[in-house]
């Protein structure tokens, strides 16, 4: 959402989707692959190919020539640099740029996406050292509502259910808000700045005019009309919502959404993490405790149990 509010800025050339390198190439892939040929197969699928897909489902023609920018893109990367990110990160958002009228004369920043940033910036900050950082935090209960709605249409199709998908909440909501309290220590507020959700959709001109200021841009009202490539985008939900705007209905409907018990376990294992950014837990340690041992059963056998009984017969 926050690149998409971001788009229309003309002093901002935003890449119109997920980055992927960092997970879907660096670094699992490359290090069982290391057939040039293959690695460019791979960059192309996961780059080219897949951004065409998904402006073949968002309704007609797409408004950048996805085949031109792959064109450009690989037209004179040497197979040395298959395995070099910056190399590559640059290379996509030069071409980008050229292809989309958004040059570094017209455009003071660049805009990237990816879901691992907050895992990456400090290798991120080592590549480019004039870097910066945008974190959105959400309450991890109204997280994993949001996820739960998309386990039926999409998440199973994955092979996940909804408890999978509260383990994987776990992990990686856990993980993403330590980072933001070891970046923003690390890195200062004036290179790594943390965002909620709640405050971005209760007063997004607020925060919008905050993110402008941290990033050195002029507030623009475009800011507040999410767009991908300068045409109007609805919001990223599984709920069937065509708004084109911010929507602040989710914002503490977790009660409404998901169980108390799926709640309960979400406070035993992110207490400390939801204090730190102003989440109040809803129920008793007691309540928590007991949730999270129940869900830990589950868990335990579905991950780390080794059936040594299975296929022996009764003596």
């Amino acid at each position: 959402m926050l690149a998409n509010l971001l788009d229309g800025h003309p002093q901002i050339a935003v890449y119109p989707s997920d980055l992927t390198l960092l997970y879907a190439y660096f670094p699992d892939f490359i290090r069982v692959h290391d057939d040039p040929s293959e690695r460019r197969a791979r960059l192309q699928r996961i780059l080219f190919t897949d951004l065409e897909e998904r402006f073949a489902d968002l309704s007609g023609l797409p408004p950048l020539d996805v085949k031109a920018l792959g064109d450009a893109f690989f037209a004179g990367l040497s197979d040395a640099d298959l395995g070099n990110p910056p190399v590559l990160i640059s290379r996509l958002m030069g071409s980008f740029q050229a292809l989309s009228g958004r040059s570094p004369q017209v455009a003071r920043r660049s805009a990237l996406k990816e879901t691992s940033i907050e895992i990456y910036a400090a290798e991120i900050l080592n590549w480019f050292p004039e870097a910066r950082f945008i974190q959105i935090m959400r309450d991890p209960r109204d997280n994993f509502s949001a996820l739960a709605a998309g386990v039926d249409a999409h998440y199973s199709r994955l092979g996940e259910d909804r408890r999978q998908t509260l383990a994987s909440l776990l992990h990686r909501a856990r993980l993403g808000f330590a980072m933001a309290v070891h970046n923003r220590k690390a890195f200062g507020p004036e290179r790594y700045h943390l965002l909620r959700f709640e405050d971005l959709a209760g007063d997004t001109e607020g925060a919008l005019r905050a993110v402008a200021d941290f990033l050195e841009i002029e507030f623009d009202p475009c800011l507040l009309t999410p767009t991908v490539l300068g045409l109007p985008t609805r919001g990223n939900n599984y709920d069937g919502e065509t708004k084109f705007s911010v929507d602040a209905r989710n914002v503490g409907r977790w009660r409404e959404r998901i169980t108390p018990e799926e709640a309960q376990v979400i406070e035993f294992h992110m207490r400390e993490e939801m204090a730190e950014f102003g989440y109040a837990p809803a129920f008793t340690p007691a309540e928590q405790a007991a949730a999270a041992a129940d869900f830990y059963k589950w868990q335990n056998y579905a991950y780390f149990y080794g059936d040594r009984f299975a296929g022996k017969a009764d003596a």
